[in-house]
């Protein structure tokens, strides 16, 4: 099993299923052995809420598995409510591991969230993709939740996934074939009207979990709206409809999405920048918003 899948499994199913195990079992010695027990299972549930790929999985998942130990942490208080508050005879001996560690994943879980939001002024932007729905594998404004942000022309860049109706993105965890992904070959459609500056075709798709970072962005288009730049990544080979210096239009079809470049598996990588023109690595990174709305890892698009 690949090490990515082995550390999903590990953090999304079984970590999970052991704190909602331990809620049960064993049985609480009393009342704060069991608040302690709910404070770090619920930590660790918002953090993993969070930061997780759920696409993986199911979106669904990152809603259900809070409600889940809300609901298994009440049922459990059944077993404790006449039990004595606490009979440790030290708090710290018996329950300072456990309280270390609620607050290590709360801590991490803020840092987490403070991703949500920007200072700078923010581009906004048409979606780009037609009907369906969409996942946000990459995105924010920290590192915890957006793997771009510590480069900084890419510090708010979005990398896109269409999901299924079982909300993944894929037909199982990790398929060999590109066409198992629900986002390949889909429409690109530009995200504003403006010009094409660049253009780049000719790049095969690379076979699933390899990359090919001699070439980063793979087949990709780098349209001028205004003052900001916009670049869009990884497209399949052959696909991409625009020429350098031609004129395109917001909802005009700009390619199809593949698998080229520094790209593991199928999805649009999108992001602004101003500056550097043509050379994506010289600019500085813009938030992006679409129909005001700021997308992060974890964010869904709906597109009917």
């Amino acid at each position: 099993m690949d090490m990515p899948i082995l550390i999903l499994l590990t953090t999304q199913i079984l970590l999970p299923a052991f704190f909602l195990v331990w809620l049960w079992l064993p049985r609480p010695a009393d009342r704060l052995a069991w608040a302690m027990r709910v404070f770090y299972g619920a930590c660790y549930v918002a953090f993993i809420s969070v930061i997780g790929r759920w696409d993986f999985l199911s979106s669904a998942l990152a809603v259900a598995l809070p409600i889940l130990f809300l609901a298994c942490a009440a049922l459990s208080f059944t077993r404790v409510y006449n039990r004595a508050w606490d009979t440790s005879t030290s708090m710290v001996r018996s329950h300072g591991f456990t309280a270390a560690m609620a607050v290590f994943f709360l801590a991490l879980t803020a840092r987490a969230l403070s991703g949500y939001g920007y200072q700078e002024t923010a581009v906004n932007l048409a979606f780009p993709f037609g009907a369906g729905t969409y996942y946000i594998g990459q995105g924010g404004s920290t590192t915890s939740i957006n793997h771009h942000h510590a480069d900084q022309s890419q510090r708010f860049a979005l990398d896109i996934v269409a999901l299924n109706a079982l909300g993944a993105r894929a037909s199982g965890l990790m398929p060999k074939n590109l066409s198992d992904y629900v986002v390949y070959d889909r429409e690109v459609k530009s995200p504003c009207t403006g010009v094409a500056i660049s253009t780049h075709d000719g790049v095969e798709n690379n076979r699933i979990s390899q990359t090919n970072t001699e070439e980063p962005p793979g087949n990709y288009i780098i349209l001028a709206c205004g003052t900001a730049r916009i670049m869009l990544a990884h497209f399949e080979k052959g696909s991409i409809a625009v020429t350098g210096g031609g004129i395109v239009t917001q909802g005009q079809t700009l390619g199809r999405v593949g698998n080229s470049g520094n790209s593991t598996e199928p999805h649009l990588h999108m992001h602004a920048y101003i500056g550097g023109t043509v050379d994506y690595n010289a600019g500085q990174g813009v938030p992006m918003t679409f129909d005001g709305r700021f997308l992060v890892r974890g964010s869904t698009v709906t597109i009917p």
